[in-house]
């Protein structure tokens, strides 16, 4: 099972921020290998890694085979970052890795396995649990805009923006930088008498919880 969050579907939550950097003039014709390149991978019941992240289409998280009619829409760049993650039911991964070390003691003839052995153990129960299941999936659209070089991530976790810089800075070259008052008043260029009277706001708390918190 899985999720798709973003500008097709779904509640309309997205983060923003702008690209900056050393972005090329002609961004189809010199990154849709390197997008190509950082696709999503399935991931393997023996992977160490416990979850992988890469581009999919906006349309399919199923579809990484990525070209350019499926990437590049007028001055838009639309992907989507998909990412999945093995998730094994904690009771369940218990009851196995329980049933194999009873069955390893007895095997062996032993009361108790040293820390090594129980680490080994659990890895091989983890590997043998993933052949049965599929890895969770979820789908987070992404949006940038060549002309204005701003940039929609269809969610506001954080953990899921710091993926999202990494792999987009693998792909592209360029750096992502978060919106906010600062930024944008940097980028709209403000005068001297501007800028010190933007220097000299206070912040506004939107709640007592905030405030406090301060």
């Amino acid at each position: 099972m899985g999720a798709t969050l973003g500008a097709l579907r779904g509640s309309l939550t997205f983060s923003r921020f702008y690209v900056t950097g050393d972005i090329p003039d002609d961004v189809p014709g010199t990154t849709l290998k390197r997008i190509r390149a950082n696709a999503f991978q399935p991931l393997s019941p023996d992977d160490e890694k416990n979850e992988g992240a890469g581009w999919a289409s906006i349309e399919d998280p199923f579809d990484t085979d990525l070209d350019h009619e499926k990437v590049f829409y007028n001055e838009y760049v639309c992907l989507g970052l998909r990412l999945d993650r093995w998730a094994i039911p904690g009771p369940l991964l218990k009851a196995h890795l329980r049933e194999a070390e009873q069955a390893l003691l007895a095997k062996r003839g032993l009361e108790r396995l040293g820390r090594q052995a129980k680490a080994d153990l659990k890895t091989m129960v983890v590997r043998k649990l993933r052949r049965q299941l599929v890895p969770s999936l979820k789908s987070y659209d992404v949006v940038w805009n060549l002309r204005t070089n701003i940039l929609h991530l269809y969610s506001q976790s954080e953990r899921i923006a710091a993926l999202l810089d990494d792999l987009f800075k693998r792909t592209f070259k360029v750096d992502l930088v978060p919106e906010s008052p600062g930024t944008a008043a940097d980028r709209l260029g403000l005068d001297a008498k501007e800028a010190r009277a933007f220097a000299g706001l206070e912040p506004t708390f939107l709640s007592r919880v905030e405030e406090e918190a301060r």
